[in-house]
């Protein structure tokens, strides 16, 4: 605690002395001992707040968002869903329960959980934005490290430590909700179904028969009954999940990146946040190289960070366009279809009964393929470009700082 007071006490005269003199390959006055320790403390403390203010709230605004998502979807897809399934399932005895079920819950699972990582990747970012930057900035104003910041300085720092450490946990929370949600949707969609179908599909067909309904009611009234206990066992599932991946996710970004993070921010702050003031702006290009790009070191540096620079943009980029690129995909596949379909095969079958050629399957691919091809190519590349765009504009300032930040 003694040293600790000496380093505060260093870094405060420092700043109020100017920033002269160079001591040990960090600048100013501050040991380089007393330096490490403060940045340590700073590190502590950040790393402690962030695990107990920012996962709680990041937890309850993407759960919010699942809701909203699950609720839409189950309306949306559910009554799809289970017609393919009834389909398949039916045979000379009636419905097949155990095939109804397991197509219908294989499916619409999948279908759950590229929509729940589509809204885990797309509010995530907004979600960890606002409260860790208030973390960070509330902690540093806080404590035995108030003293070194006023209230502009602090909100500024601040909002350096918070750009450069999000993107890293943004893409850990991602990754955790693409790998650990899968199990989760499918064991709770099956649990919903196999517990409640049958009642449902018995109740549905009484129903019918009561009233003169067809397949297509069947179809219908079994979904209405299904929308209630899919959304609550959805919602009990995530809930403890994505807490749980949350804080895995935050513990890891933040491991992996804070105490380097805290360092440069400590730097720029005591060196006025100029490149080159004694304690080199970019960590691994300061010290005794004095922050500069000079001298016998020039050419090696520069080609060791332009390389440097390419695989974290050609990895970060790429993965990035990877995670979005197979969801997309296949979602701007189904929702062009669900659009052009219909009327395509309606053309089709009607040119076909014009002709009086019957029913011809070959003839039905070939005007398919006509009728739909380029438009499907047309609405896919505008998606890829589109998100290749995003990627790169997400990705790529937080991938070329992450390489000159790099011991």
């Amino acid at each position: 605690m003694q040293m600790l007071n000496q380093a505060i006490q260093a870094a405060v005269q420092q700043m109020q002395g100017g920033f002269g003199q160079q001591f040990g390959g960090f600048g100013g006055q501050i040991p380089e001992a007393q330096f490490e320790q403060l940045s340590e403390v700073v590190h502590d403390r950040l790393r402690e707040a962030i695990r107990e203010k920012v996962v709680d709230a990041v937890h309850h605004r993407l759960m919010e968002a699942m809701k909203d998502r699950v609720r839409d979807l189950v309306r949306q897809r559910l009554g799809q869903e289970l017609r393919n399934a009834f389909l398949e399932g039916f045979g000379p005895g009636g419905f097949n329960l155990e095939t109804v079920t397991n197509r219908v819950s294989e499916r619409f699972s999948e279908v759950v959980h590229e929509r729940l990582v589509e809204v885990v990747r797309e509010r995530v970012g907004d979600a960890i934005r606002e409260r860790l930057h208030n973390t960070i900035r509330e902690t540093l104003s806080e404590g035995p490290t108030a003293q070194l910041f006023d209230w502009n300085t602090t909100d500024s720092v601040a909002l350096k430590i918070r750009e450069r450490i999000e993107p890293e946990i943004r893409e850990r929370i991602v990754t955790m909700a693409r790998e650990r949600l899968r199990e989760a949707v499918r064991e709770r969609v099956q649990q919903a179904f196999r517990e409640r179908l049958p009642e449902a599909l018995n109740a549905a067909i009484s129903q019918a028969k009561a009233k003169g309904g067809d397949f297509e009611v069947i179809v219908m009234l079994v979904r209405d009954k299904l929308i209630d206990t899919l959304e609550r066992r959805l919602g009990e599932g995530m809930r403890d999940r994505m807490r749980e991946l949350i804080r895995d996710g935050m513990e890891e970004g933040v491991r992996e990146r804070l105490r380097e993070v805290v360092r440069v921010a400590l730097v720029e702050r005591f060196t006025g946040g100029q490149p080159g003031g004694g304690m080199g702006y970019y960590p691994g290009y300061g010290g005794q190289y004095g922050g500069q790009y000079g001298g016998q070191y020039g050419s090696f540096m520069m080609e060791h960070l332009r390389e440097r620079i390419i695989e974290n943009v050609r990895d970060r980029v790429g993965e990035a366009v990877r995670e979005r690129l197979e969801s997309l995909v296949k979602q701007k596949l189904e929702d062009t279809l669900r659009e052009r379909l219909g009327g395509a095969l309606r053309s089709v079958c009607a040119e076909q009964m014009t002709l009086g050629g019957g029913f011809n399957p070959e003839q039905i691919v070939d005007g398919l393929r006509y009728r739909l091809i380029e438009s499907v190519q047309h609405d896919l590349v505008g998606a890829v470009h589109e998100c290749i765009g995003d990627a790169l504009r997400e990705r790529f300032g937080e991938a070329v700082w992450s390489a000159i930040s790099q011991r």
